[in-house]
């Protein structure tokens, strides 16, 4: 007989969906983001519940039904305090900057660590209410790192899971962190630690030798009498659905509008949300570098830029922002000829049929993160190709360079390397674009998310 397949319960600090009620009319807007975009299909397939903070002006219930979703969504109510001291003052500003290893935007001293550890209690307390000791408990993210512990002190069977989404740093950045003992305690209470990279599990198992009395052996962790195994498991996207999206014809009808609306110009495109770990400015430089050079390239070429609004109450967001508004002025400014501006830039998250169009319009995607754990982009881009066109330029530091073998890597520090980069994909053979997409979607459909998932979630029920 086949075993019963356990409920999933997905915990992670921001949820998939917000829920917007004006003058009595109801909708669900889904949030922004690579684990969303990963997880969601996920649930989907699934079912069972996801925990995560409850959107300011949402729910006023724990657990939502919502019409179109086969899961449920937990709410976990912070009080506004916590709230900031959790997000803002601990994981925006000091966890965030630091695992990617850049340096934090506050003093780390004065970061609210009990916020923190309040908040994580919170999540913890939703968790174990919504969940059976039979069900899957698995967390996300940098966020809830005490979360793992805290469960297992009150339910010591339960099978946990853990992972990383973003990069984790060799021991020498995580030691900066005045609670480094009290996170690594944390993630030791789940049985498999997830990292999207083999080098990144490598630099956690280091930082518990480092930092702790544990033993550490075959790629695991001896911890109070069990096994927590760490695994490298690099996330994908749900590749049909998306290759069915990108031959919708919808989607064909608005890539020629685009394209129209363009003059028929050669396309390069960046898709990111608002964040200094994503080499937005550089991007910028290095057009801009090309436009200078080849006045012809005014006239022939346009950088589609998208950058989706985040953390826009944070300073160092804030300076962000003003800092790529004006760069975009200055170089429309200085190059723009009548009628044929060099950058159009979109403030703004465009839902996923516009966002494909837009993938199967570009010539060139420009996925350059100065630091990044995977970026779903790139795998994105590739999966809108079906047409086995167009150029993927990656950045060297982001996750997805390992496998993404079709791309043509870049170290986005390196401002006159990427311009090069820009001008080689311009002007790339058909027969050598081909061949680089063609490996591009082999390895992106190898490692669709649903696979990853099973994956994941057979280690972490012991199949």
């Amino acid at each position: 007989m086949a075993r019963k397949s356990r409920k999933l319960v997905v915990v992670s600090n921001r949820g998939p969906y917000r829920h917007e009620a004006t003058r009595g009319n109801e909708r669900w807007v889904r949030a922004a983001g690579g684990l969303v975009t990963a997880l969601d299909p996920v649930l989907q397939k699934r079912g069972g519940v996801w925990v995560s903070a409850k959107p300011a002006k949402d729910f006023d219930s724990v657990t939502v039904p919502a019409p179109h979703l086969t899961y449920d969504l937990a709410h976990v109510s912070l009080k506004r305090a916590e709230q900031q001291g959790f997000y803002e003052g601990v994981s925006n500003a000091v966890l965030w900057p630091l695992l990617h290893g850049f340096e934090p935007t506050i003093q780390v001293g004065d970061a609210p660590w009990s916020s923190y550890v309040g908040a994580n209690q919170e999540f913890a307390d939703t968790t174990l209410s919504t969940s059976s000791g039979h069900d899957l408990i698995w967390i996300q993210d940098y966020h809830l790192m005490l979360v793992p512990g805290l469960v297992r002190t009150q339910r010591p069977k339960a099978r946990i899971g853990w992972f990383c989404h973003i990069p984790w740093p060799p021991p020498d950045t995580f030691g900066i962190l005045p609670w480094r003992e009290e996170i690594l305690e944390g993630l030791l209470g789940a049985d498999i630690l997830g990292f999207h990279l083999p080098e990144y599990a490598e630099h956690f198992r280091q930082c518990v030798e480092r930092f702790t009395t544990y033993r550490v052996s075959r790629g695991a962790i001896q911890y109070h009498g069990r096994k927590v195994k760490t695994v490298a498991a690099p996330i994908g996207i749900p590749v049909d659905d998306l290759q069915a999206l990108a031959i919708d014809p919808d989607v064909g009808r608005e890539v020629e509008r685009i394209r129209r609306a363009m003059a028929n110009r050669r396309l390069i495109l960046g898709v990111d949300r608002l964040d200094y770990t994503k080499g937005i400015p550089e991007r910028l430089a290095a057009f801009e570098r090309l436009l200078r050079a080849d006045k012809a390239a005014r006239t022939r070429y346009a950088l589609i830029q998208i950058m989706v609004p985040s953390r826009t109450d944070v300073k160092a967001y804030a300076d962000l922002k003003e800092e790529i508004d004006r760069m975009v002025g200055d170089i429309n400014g200085r190059y723009a000829e009548t009628g044929c501006v060099p950058i159009h830039y979109l403030y703004r998250n465009l839902s996923q049929r516009a966002l494909f169009a837009h993938y199967r319009a570009a010539d060139v995607a420009l996925v350059t993160p100065l630091r990044d754990g995977m970026n779903l982009v790139a795998h994105e881009y590739a999966a809108a190709r079906t047409d086995e066109d167009g150029v993927l330029i990656l950045s060297e530091f982001a996750g997805a360079a390992k496998h993404l073998k079709g791309a043509v890597l870049v170290n986005p520090y390196d401002i006159e390397s990427t311009t090069s980069a820009i001008r080689r994909a311009l002007t790339m053979k058909a027969s050598e674009k081909r061949k680089r997409m063609r490996s591009l979607r082999a390895e992106v459909m190898r490692l669709d998310v649903h696979s990853w998932a099973d994956r994941y979630l057979a280690a972490l029920e012991g199949r």
